[in-house]
């Protein structure tokens, strides 16, 4: 248990541990414990949650994108998800990298909603089993489009700060 806590002290402390948003100094007090936990503990394993599937559908496909277009065009969106879910992931993991967290962000819910469109057009067209799959592919989505919300205002934050202080 001493060299679990040595080796995470270290990791903690390191350049890499510092830059990260598990550090206990990476989230300013005043943004409160629920943004500390959403930050650290929801937002990472929802964009793991999506590179993983992404990865299955790299494998297996994604039908309903074979059935309107074709296998590449399935192949291509799955290679978008996982790379805007990566992206996602290294953003959200270094709080300094938030540029490429908004813009990966934007990327993956364009993907998602389309999809989600998509699916609820094969459903009304007689697909029915693709409604089910459509809602929550629109539900997932709403998590980085509230993200880019408050990626915008985290912005205006800061802009509003460094002017008050002389900074940037």
């Amino acid at each position: 248990m001493r060299v679990l806590r040595k080796v995470h002290r270290r990791l903690r402390d390191s350049r890499l541990g510092r830059a990260s948003i598990w550090h206990p100094d990476a989230i300013p007090a005043y943004e409160g414990e629920l943004a500390r936990d959403v930050k650290r503990w929801v937002l990472p394993p929802l964009d793991a949650a999506l590179i993983i599937g992404s990865i299955l559908g790299l494998n297996g496909g994604m039908p309903s994108l074979a059935i309107v277009y074709n296998d590449a065009v399935s192949s291509a969106a799955a290679v978008a998800v996982l790379v805007f879910a990566v992206g996602c992931l290294i953003g959200v993991s270094f709080p300094r990298l938030w540029v490429l967290e908004m813009a990966s962000k934007c990327g993956l819910v364009f993907v998602l909603v389309t999809y989600a469109t998509l699916l609820l057009g094969l459903a009304a067209g007689g697909h029915e089993s693709r409604g089910f799959v459509a809602g929550v592919t629109a539900a997932v989505s709403i998590v980085p489009l509230w993200r880019i919300v408050w990626l915008g205002r985290e912005y205006r934050r800061r802009k509003a700060r460094d002017r008050l202080t002389g900074e940037g």
